[in-house]
């Protein structure tokens, strides 16, 4: 097994800019140096192996963190179970809370009933207005000046793509010159690593010898695994059942919903027949708001009454005739009553009131805020004779531009300085890196080394030859010299 071998802050540091190909045959070059430093003797004896080795004569404990396991108590199949089963009951949840809302307005009366809702577009783009307008209004003008509002955005649209891209491209070429500048003024902290683990080699090398001929000079006295497959079936099934009960219980509360949404139309045309009943015998009525905010009384709130509730239950062309056919008017008053119904009925946008919410009534309706240099630019085009719009639109898009370009330069400038300040921050850290990464190094090399200089003297002190203590002690050399952690050139 080669060790790993880009976990040290010098690899790090030498790989952070290279390319996933530069990387990998720079692995390659570190693991056959590895591999050609350990080269196995065949003629060696056993026993010289294990000087060779440095293989102890003694029982060593393997470390207790060997024996620990780690028990995955949870089925990687739970979390995704839980979850699904979670989605079904949500599910389930929303259509039960629809069916108590169903319920609900069926029981309120309807002074607890929430208003209606008009749906409000508010056109900002100006694109999107010219559009609009060319639709609703088709003319000369309307297409040119949706044509030239569409082909000025294009060119606006293009332009910010140049200056873009030149600010990127530029922002490029000066990081990719902060790279190299740090990358040369990096080799200076490299190498001053690289000597100094080497030095450490040296120091350590030095010292062992000495100790090593001091000790020579003197003559002194070696699976459970566990079937899931139950577990996994039985939690499939679980899941499986939950599901379908969910999704059974979501469909029944759907049908609870749908029969009383049944029910609150069918009281409603009960309703509707009482009304109908009232106006006939001229019972009185309160007054009512309009659509627009008026009031309304008399046979009118009667009509604007059965209107609403006609609407309420989206009534078709058939039933709007039967239900008007009901009511005492006349024959003409009954025509111009059933195509004002049919018109409200398939009327799909309405105008909006001057507060802007709309009548309340389920209708659409448009309104335009714009706030962009196109809208003087349209403005411009519908009035060609008045200059003033053409002053605004130059005046306004003029400074947008400069304002967008000079907004540009500044963070494209800002971003350089930034790049340039990291990498100076880059530097100084990977200067203050070298002495912990020399400390680092040297703990690492003598945690590896001084267990063996403990075994030499033990094996010396139990009356190892001098030839064979000399082969362990040549062996520590060595193993000091080339083993881990690595120093690659």
């Amino acid at each position: 097994m080669v060790p790993k071998i880009n976990q040290d802050l010098e690899s790090s540091r030498h790989q952070k800019n290279m390319t996933n190909t530069q990387k990998r045959n720079d692995t390659y070059v570190k693991e056959g140096v590895i591999v050609n430093s350990y080269i196995k003797d065949p003629l060696l004896s056993l026993d010289e192996t294990c000087d060779t080795l440095v293989i102890s004569n003694t029982n060593i404990e393997l470390p207790q963190k060997v024996f620990e396991k780690e028990e995955n108590k949870h089925s990687p199949l739970v979390p995704i179970c839980a979850a699904t089963v979670g989605v079904m009951a949500l599910i389930g949840g929303f259509t039960a809370m629809m069916k108590k809302f169903s319920k609900s307005k069926l029981e309120s009366t309807k002074e607890y009933l929430l208003p209606g809702i008009t749906r409000n577009h508010c056109i900002n783009n100006e694109i999107h207005q010219s559009i609009f307008s060319m639709i609703q209004s088709p003319n000369r003008k309307t297409i040119l000046a949706s044509f030239g509002v569409i082909t000025l955005g294009a060119m606006a649209f293009m332009g910010k793509i140049f200056i873009d891209g030149f600010r990127d491209v530029w922002i490029k070429k000066q990081e990719a010159d902060i790279q190299k500048n740090l990358q040369e003024n990096l080799i200076e902290v490299e190498t001053q690593a690289f000597s100094g683990k080497i030095q450490i080699m040296r120091s350590m090398l030095s010292s062992k010898a000495k100790m090593f001929s001091q000790e020579l000079a003197f003559k002194g006295k070696n699976n459970d695994s566990t079937d899931d497959s139950k577990l996994l079936y039985l939690l499939g099934g679980i899941t499986l059942c939950s599901i379908l009960g969910l999704g059974y219980f979501a469909v029944k509360n759907i049908r609870k919903s749908d029969e009383f949404i049944r029910n609150g139309i069918r009281n409603t045309k009960k309703g509707l027949n009482k009304v109908i009943e009232d106006f006939n015998n001229g019972k009185p009525i309160n007054e009512l708001e309009g659509h627009n905010g008026e009031i309304v009384k008399g046979n009118n709130a009667y009509k604007l009454l059965i209107e609403n509730m006609l609407e309420s239950i989206y009534a078709t062309p058939d039933e709007i005739e039967k239900t008007v056919n009901k009511m005492k008017l006349s024959a003409d008053e009954k025509k111009k009553y059933i195509e004002h119904l049919k018109e409200v009925m398939n009327q799909a946008t309405e105008k909006v009131n001057p507060m802007m919410g709309g009548s309340g009534r389920n209708k659409i309706t448009y309104f335009s805020h714009v706030n962009d240099y196109l809208s003087f630019f349209y403005d411009w085009l519908m009035n060609p004779k008045n200059p003033q719009f053409k002053n605004l639109f130059f005046g306004i898009a003029g400074i947008s531009a400069l304002a967008y370009g000079g907004k540009t330069a500044a963070e494209a400038i800002k971003d350089v300085q930034v790049k340039k300040y990291n990498a100076d921050i880059e530097l100084n850290l990977q200067k203050r890196l070298v002495a912990t990464e020399l400390r680092n190094f040297k703990a690492k090399k003598e945690s590896a080394i001084e267990p063996l200089c403990d075994e030499f003297l033990k094996q010396k002190s139990e009356g190892k030859s001098q030839k064979e203590l000399k082969i362990i002690a040549d062996n520590i050399l060595f193993e000091i010299k080339n083993g881990p952690p690595f120093v690659y050139s």
